[in-house]
């Protein structure tokens, strides 16, 4: 198989937002909300790579805050689902998995839940889903196949309109999805996502970070992101092929890796930057014929080469 001449170099975002290590827990979590991200590099006063902070990290401090200032009478348990849910993309269970991949990119969403005919949930087609199609094509040669051949079945993601904000929270926080499925009767009638349950919980727990400062500040830990954020982070150089870049997308949880060099950081790749670069070249099925194509890892071309062409 030709490796690809694709470089993360060559696909990097380098204007990124990032935070460091002696912000607030809470100005970064309201960098996080108004920049609509889920996750800001960390870098420390020399400028270096340092860690992460994400929705996840996020998260757990908002649920310490809240048990810290509310105790049982939890402002959460006010919000419920139905404040929250909204309608997003929705794929029927039709569709082949290269088109799937391009209404995610084309709408901006990391995944987007899967119906039948009938309006019942299936599952959920992901970033990650379309990073395995990918890899199973460049080194398998595997045909195209329908969506519902690569779906996250997982009943975890599905909730009720009745499901409490604290709930919710927990939900996202044991878990690595990014997105909730609100069900009625067995059929989807919404979505919660992470990005709004965590700017909901926020307005409401407030006053709860600035109280754990100063309750932790005794024990040398206090509300800063460095006292939060994941330091374990897998990173990647910038002559990465995207090959290598996908295979660490499916064998961790990351939605983003840091590309560092000299432990500088000179850009970041997200699993979208990715599917960008390679879903030019995905073969143009035609869904009603149900055509069975193959991609080769020889397709893929540099970012030159493929100006060359247009």
């Amino acid at each position: 198989m030709e490796t690809s001449t694709v470089t993360a170099a060559d696909i990097m975002t380098t204007r990124l937002y990032t935070t460091t290590t002696d912000t607030h827990v809470r100005d970064a979590i309201n960098s996080l909300i108004t920049h609509d991200v889920s996750g800001l590099p960390v870098v420390n006063e020399a400028g270096q790579f340092a860690g992460r902070f994400a929705e996840g990290t996020a998260i757990s401090a908002l649920e310490l805050a809240e048990m810290q200032s509310t105790g049982n009478s939890s402002p959460l348990r006010s919000v419920k689902a139905s404040d929250l849910l909204h309608q997003n993309l929705v794929l029927r269970s039709t569709i082949d998995t290269f088109s799937a991949a391009t209404l995610l990119l084309e709408n901006r969403v990391s995944g987007a839940p899967v119906i039948d005919e009938q309006g019942n949930l299936l599952g959920v087609f992901s970033e990650k889903s379309a990073t395995r199609v990918f890899v199973g094509l460049c080194w398998e040669q595997l045909p195209s196949a329908r969506v519902t051949a690569w779906l996250d079945r997982d009943e975890r993601r599905q909730i009720n309109e009745d499901t409490r904000l604290d709930e919710i929270i927990d939900r996202f926080h044991h878990s690595e999805f990014r997105r909730l499925m609100v069900i009625r009767g067995g059929q989807l009638v919404g979505q919660v996502n992470r990005r709004d349950a965590l700017s909901a919980a926020a307005t409401r727990v407030d006053a709860g970070l600035e109280g754990i400062e100063s309750d932790r500040a005794s024990a040398n830990q206090v509300m800063t992101v460095g006292a939060w954020m994941e330091r374990e982070i897998p990173t990647i150089s910038s002559n990465a092929d995207v090959l290598t870049i996908a295979q660490m997308f499916i064998h961790s949880s990351a939605r983003q890796l840091p590309v560092v060099g000299n432990m500088q950081l000179a850009g970041q790749i997200s699993r979208s930057d990715l599917l960008r670069a390679v879903e030019r070249f995905f073969p143009r099925t035609q869904e009603s014929a149900n055509v069975a194509q193959s991609l080769y890892l020889s397709s893929v071309r540099s970012r030159d080469e493929v100006s060359a062409l247009n």
